[in-house]
């Protein structure tokens, strides 16, 4: 490979910026119901039964909510592009989408609607990308991501 095909090549990773992996949340939760179940069984022993039921509802509502979090902490878009090929893999709550389109048929939209996504349509497929990349950066992105695919084409 010489260096004309190395600037031919580039390639874009966006990610959430979580917190907590998956692995931590659990560790989390399980510390949480430990001492919420601890303070509830104190609380028991001293006659306040009524302590009880909204530790378990406390307890069900955080499970729900770090089982959503936990679905999408892993959510993430990489955009390559190299001489013929566009490929975009998009990662949402676990189900992967790959497309492979060619850059020379690929139609650019800066931003598109209130959330300023940019949006790329290529044989009437339209796709945004851009989700996890902070909005003040999306406009240095789409200007990189336009002269890569000037040069590619």
């Amino acid at each position: 490979m010489n260096q004309q095909d190395d600037k031919a090549y580039r390639q874009w990773i966006f990610k959430k910026n979580c917190s907590f992996t998956p692995k931590q949340v659990g560790l989390f939760y399980l510390a949480q119901s430990v001492f919420s179940l601890f303070v509830a069984g104190f609380f028991l022993l001293q006659g306040v039964w009524i302590v009880l039921p909204f530790t378990f509802l406390e307890l069900t509502i955080l499970a729900i909510a770090l089982l959503i979090y936990s679905k999408h902490a892993t959510d993430y878009e990489i955009i390559a592009i190299g001489r013929g090929i566009l490929k975009i893999e998009l990662c949402n709550a676990g189900k992967v989408e790959q497309l492979i389109w060619n850059p020379t048929w690929v139609q650019l939209q800066k931003i598109l609607n209130d959330r300023k996504l940019i949006a790329l349509s290529y044989q009437g497929q339209e796709r945004e990308i851009g989700r996890f990349l902070h909005v003040t950066a999306r406009d240095q992105f789409l200007q990189d991501f336009r002269s890569q695919l000037r040069l590619v084409t």
